[in-house]
């Protein structure tokens, strides 16, 4: 029943939009799954704290994006810093969803954030464990690769696991089991906003994320493009 309503979300979005995404002046648009979403008004405000916020708008449907300032770069979404987040809302044909990319959000792990502790006594590895050491996740396995002390150099993801949540700590078994890596985000909660260029108040940029709904449901927005959206809306 969940999926069927995403299916009709999706076909409520695609019969008002075309194929192809096409670049207007202003505009806010993207992919959600495989249809074309096009905002029919986007306004673009600073909150109190001075964080960039867009919030963009179709006939039941509100996305709104924001970042912790308003200044050119990359913003990663679905870490412990929710200034950076993402959320998508349908309010209509007696429907009601919200999904987001909180940090809360549990799931497979997506990205590492980082090597806390290098450790020590360990070799290279295609396929080792990890135990957590904050958070209940389980199943996460990595391949390390280390320098000639035995200490983790690099680590990349080979098994997602499940349960875990960002900033969660695990430890890497082997070696002397001492190290221990973070995870930035999880695969149901991710993405990514970019502000290319600001010009007179109009900001142009890219984004893409995944948010997911209390009950598990996940949407994808991927090629998102916000083009000379100012505070005076498309």
């Amino acid at each position: 029943m969940k999926k069927f309503i995403y299916l009709f979300i999706t076909a409520l979005t695609f019969s008002a939009c075309t194929n192809d995404v096409q670049t207007n002046d202003p505009a806010f648009q993207a992919k959600f799954n495989d249809a074309t979403w096009r905002a029919i008004d986007a306004r673009v405000s600073l909150d109190t704290e001075g964080r960039f916020v867009i919030t963009a708008l179709t006939q039941y449907e509100t996305i709104v994006l924001r970042t912790s300032s308003a200044d050119l770069g990359t913003y990663v979404l679905g870490t412990t810093n929710d200034d950076n987040y993402a959320s998508y809302d349908f309010d209509g044909q007696d429907i009601v969803i919200s999904n987001s990319t909180n940090s809360s959000n549990l799931g497979p792990a997506y990205k590492i954030s980082n090597i806390v502790n290098s450790g020590t006594g360990y070799a290279n590895s295609n396929n080792s464990q990890t135990t957590p050491v904050t958070g209940s996740g389980s199943g996460l396995k990595l391949a390390i690769e280390t320098n000639v002390n035995g200490n983790i150099t690099k680590v990349s993801i080979v098994s997602r696991g499940d349960g875990y949540k960002a900033g969660d700590l695990v430890s890497v078994v082997g070696g002397n089991n001492n190290a221990r890596v973070r995870i930035l985000n999880t695969q149901q909660s991710n993405g990514e906003i970019v502000i290319e260029k600001v010009n007179n108040g109009k900001y142009t940029g890219t984004f893409k994320f995944n948010a997911v709904s209390s009950t598990g449901e996940v949407i994808t927005f991927s090629n998102g493009v916000f083009y000379n959206v100012s505070g005076a809306g498309l």
